[in-house]
């Protein structure tokens, strides 16, 4: 039974409950009506354990990430992509003599699904993904700086290699929405109504209140990246070698993303938080970096009706060190400051009991640069990824040819929406 079905159904058993009681005018029930009282609490009782349950799986669901629209449910086809080659897809794009079977299959499996053929090799976004430490902590994403020519040494040591400094992804982190193996445009709809009940008098008549729908929309746009990669490099089997070269696209297709979700709005970006709430003249303040003010915003939050999901925070880091040297409590003019009350933000990883995460992705400007912050339910932040990634390898270009090197250029086809800008609320004042 459904969850409305459930309590129409639980109703009745109380609209009986109290004609059996008031049809006793406080007496005692009789043998047979305490019999069958009895027996309609026991099965309100179980009426309420299985609409908690029900409301619980709700939630969960409504939560959770999107299933992709074409998922045609193919689990030998996802265990191939979980064994696909990204250095043996880009070296048979190449030219390189090796055996790419399964990269060749996957990517005709992929251009069948995305309805589009690719000019080199289709790889499949979950190559991609950044995993994670057993600690929980995040698992950097490494690149090489150079054409990777000095990674082919006797002694290969992954585990003293020297990543490149770059933002941190947090989009995902704080429990954004991602649609994958979207076809097309998507238009997503939505309930823009807030109706509620009306108190009437006996007899009286309902209004009739119409459903107000509305849809977000999401569109193919690309970033990319352009890199090389040595001849050696390709040939190798390390699956060492395998983890920089996927950590090499990762790290710059995830960041561009991760930026345009946060913020948005430049050219031929997406529309992120930031760009939709400026849009909207719906931008929050945080001038005095206060105690009040970060309660305001999430004050502001909660009064849309829209603090569910996963709620937190995105900072960079003039915000964080800013709000980590601020005490809550601030006295008189000139300024005389109480740091045995705490301070504003107690902990590197939380604000006000929620999760923050920094990233140098949120704005920042002026000199020196102010500080950014972000609160609201990241659930509500959707990413949606067309096929894969598109890899195109050219090994004739120079000054590449020169060298016997490779220049591959990578195209991620995705789009950032929300399904609710009240679900957020952000600052870009915080005093530096």
């Amino acid at each position: 039974m459904k969850l409305h079905e459930l309590r129409e159904a639980r109703a009745k058993k109380v609209i009986e409950l109290r004609s059996i009681n008031d049809g006793a005018n406080g007496n005692e029930l009789s043998a047979e009506q305490r019999q069958r009282f009895d027996t309609l609490e026991t099965e309100v009782r179980s009426f309420d354990e299985r609409i908690a349950r029900e409301v619980r799986v709700a939630e969960f669901e409504r939560v959770a990430a999107a299933t992709p629209v074409n998922d045609n449910g193919t689990p030998d086809f996802d265990r191939e992509c979980r064994s696909y080659s990204l250095t043996r897809a880009i070296a048979h794009a190449s030219g390189l003599g090796v055996d790419a079977a399964r990269e060749i299959e996957v990517s005709q499996e992929l251009s069948r699904r995305s309805g589009r053929a690719s000019e080199g090799i289709f790889a499949p976004a979950n190559v991609f993904f950044v995993p994670r430490r057993t600690n929980g902590n995040e698992q950097r994403v490494v690149v090489s700086s150079t054409t990777g020519s000095g990674l082919v040494f006797d002694e290969h040591r992954p585990d003293q290699y020297i990543d490149a400094l770059r933002a941190n992804l947090v989009t995902a982190r704080l429990g954004a929405t991602v649609l994958s193996g979207l076809q097309g445009n998507v238009s997503i709809p939505k309930n823009a109504a807030n109706r509620s009940g009306q108190w009437i008098a006996e007899n009286s008549a309902l209004s009739s209140v119409d459903g107000d729908f509305d849809s977000v929309t999401m569109a193919p746009k690309h970033v990319g990246c352009l890199t090389e990669f040595s001849r050696n490099m390709l040939l190798q089997s390390s699956p060492d070698i395998e983890t920089l070269i996927r950590g090499d696209f990762a790290a710059a297709l995830a960041v561009s993303l991760d930026s345009a979700a946060l913020q948005g709005g430049g050219s031929n970006q997406p529309s992120g938080i930031i760009d939709r709430l400026t849009d909207a003249s719906a931008m929050g303040t945080l001038s005095d970096a206060s105690w009040e003010q970060v309660l305001a915003l999430i004050a502001n939050v909660e009064l849309a009706n829209a603090a569910t999901g996963r709620l937190g925070w995105a900072l960079n880091p003039n915000a964080v060190k800013t709000m980590r040297a601020k005490p809550k409590v601030v006295y008189g003019s000139p300024e005389t400051r109480d740091a045995g009350a705490g301070f504003v933000m107690d902990a590197p990883d939380s604000l006000a009991g929620y999760a923050a995460a920094s990233t140098t992705s949120m704005p920042g400007s002026g000199s020196p640069a102010a500080g950014s912050a972000i609160f609201g339910d990241f659930a509500s932040l959707l990413i949606g990824y067309w096929s894969g990634v598109e890899i195109l390898a050219n090994g004739f270009i120079s000054p590449s040819y020169e060298r016997g090197n490779t220049q591959v250029r990578g195209l991620l086809t995705a789009d950032v929406a929300v399904r609710h800008i009240e679900s957020f609320q952000a600052a870009i004042d915080i005093p530096a």
